[in-house]
């Protein structure tokens, strides 16, 4: 029993992953169309980016990676104010590690390539997608052999 919440964690992870890489690719896609096609401000372009990276990356979490019922504006909020987050401390992070602490810029991303994503996917799981009575909370509890 505890297996098959660890193998439903794992493929769940799995999605949230594929999901990621794809919005990641859409992402800068669309801001290098931006730039090169339409010759706009590499800003604006990232901004346009992001925002359609938002709405797959919604999307795909919703009916792919948790598979939640429901309509989509039922956890919209609660991603929308977790994506913002994510977003705020990952850029003050860099402002501050870089400007203040003085710490070379790229194994500060590094690790924001690791910690952002781990943590979105924690709070994704465990409260934007979250149905209460679900016994999602409790796929990795610990069972000790009575």
């Amino acid at each position: 029993m505890m297996r098959s919440g660890f193998v439903r964690e794992f493929w769940c992870l799995a999605r949230f992953s594929a999901v990621g890489v794809l919005v990641t690719i859409i992402h800068i896609g669309v801001a290098m169309i931006g730039v090169t096609v339409a010759d706009a401000n590499p800003t604006v372009s990232s901004i346009m980016g992001y925002v359609v990276a938002f709405l797959v990356s919604y999307i795909g979490h919703f009916r792919f990676t948790f598979a939640v019922p429901g309509r989509y504006r039922d956890y919209l909020m609660k991603f929308a104010v977790t994506s913002l987050a994510s977003f705020v401390l990952s850029t003050g992070v860099v402002g501050f590690a870089t400007a203040i602490l003085k710490i070379d810029y790229r194994p500060v991303l590094i690790s924001l390539a690791i910690v952002v994503p781990v943590c979105n996917y924690l709070v994704n799981r465990f409260w934007v997608f979250l149905q209460p009575g679900s016994g999602a909370g409790r796929a990795l509890e610990i069972v000790t052999p009575e």
